[in-house]
């Protein structure tokens, strides 16, 4: 009996050991069953949380983006803004530089054709047109600027022959008048040369009157630009003209332009003034006694000859008296 009890007793030992046990490895599987999954859980909370980050700074990349997309597109809003403005309120830009005036020489029709600048800063105002004579060595076209120097009153010219006013436009081609035969001789002046004005008859010089090549002299400064060029029209003011002075053998020795006070040409065409009726008496009354001294004499002379030298005084006063007389009746006249 004993034994049997003592059997019974083990078996409910081992029972309640292997129950112990297995309680035990459930406990064990479940801790091991539960620590798997949180750890995955921690895994993907980890990576959707680097997700977020990403996803956030992608979204403030953008905003930033349309930040300074926005504010690119308020500048250039505001530039237009500007620009239209400033088309508005402000006047166009000036040209500052440049001289007064440019000369522009039309070689085709011989005419240099004078533009003053205008309010704007452009030539296109033309003012003056001037009769030239070109030649062979004239440039045909191209730009050149005047070169001063103070110029020359007179200048000697190819051909050994002189000229006034000259103002170089580049190298040994000048403006100048037509040629002088003297230097300093106003008087010398080749007029055959002056009626050519308006042809060409320079070697390449471009010639004038004296009265235009003494205006470039005067009016226009150092750099001012000329131009040449070819053209069948003249130009905006005509072609102009000057006088023929060949046939003028009194006068033709001197340019008719020139301002000298001695200029013969200042007196051309005038009649003389007709005389006053005051100096008609006085030259007849001169005349008659001229006229009445010489019988006077003839009538001495006859009676000394006759020794009738009473009568012939007697004569003598007679013929004065007519004489003052005759004074009289003019002074009432």
């Amino acid at each position: 009996m004993e034994k049997n009890h003592k059997r019974g007793t083990r078996s409910k030992q081992q029972m309640i050991l292997i129950v112990i046990i297995i309680i035990l490895i459930l406990s064990i599987s479940t801790i091991i069953i539960n620590a798997i999954p949180n750890n995955k859980t921690k895994e993907v909370s980890y990576v959707s949380n680097e997700n977020i980050l990403e996803n956030n700074e992608n979204i403030e990349n953008i905003e930033s983006e349309n930040i300074i997309a926005e504010n690119k597109i308020n500048v250039i809003e505001e530039n237009l803004i500007i620009e239209e403005v400033n088309k508005i309120e402000e006047p166009p830009a000036k040209n500052v530089g440049g001289t007064r005036y440019r000369l522009e020489v039309n070689c085709e029709q011989n005419v240099v054709n004078v533009y003053e600048k205008d309010e704007n800063g452009e030539y296109t105002n033309c003012i003056k047109a001037m009769l030239c004579s070109i030649g062979p060595a004239t440039p045909m076209s191209g730009t050149y600027s005047l070169k001063k120097y103070g110029g020359w009153e007179w200048k000697g010219l190819f051909g050994d022959v002189y000229g006034q006013y000259a103002t170089q436009i580049t190298g040994n081609i000048l403006f100048h008048s037509v040629p002088y035969t003297e230097k300093y001789n106003k008087a010398s002046l080749e007029y055959w040369e002056y009626d050519k004005l308006g042809t060409p008859a320079s070697m390449g010089c471009v010639r004038l009157t004296v009265r235009n090549a003494k205006w470039i002299y005067d009016n226009c400064a150092s750099g001012t630009k000329v131009m040449f060029y070819s053209d069948a029209n003249p130009g905006p003011l005509g072609k102009p003209t000057e006088q023929k002075i060949s046939s003028e053998g009194n006068y033709n020795s001197w340019d008719p332009t020139d301002p000298d006070h001695n200029n013969p040409w200042k007196n051309y065409g005038k009649e003389d003034p007709p005389a006053s009726k005051e100096n008609e008496i006085i030259e007849n009354v001169e005349d008659n006694n001229i006229e009445n001294n010489e019988n006077i004499n003839s009538l001495i002379n006859d009676t000394k000859t006759n020794d009738e030298v009473t009568d012939n005084e007697e004569i003598s006063n007679a013929v004065k008296d007519n004489i003052i007389n005759d004074l009289d009746g003019y002074n009432n006249d």
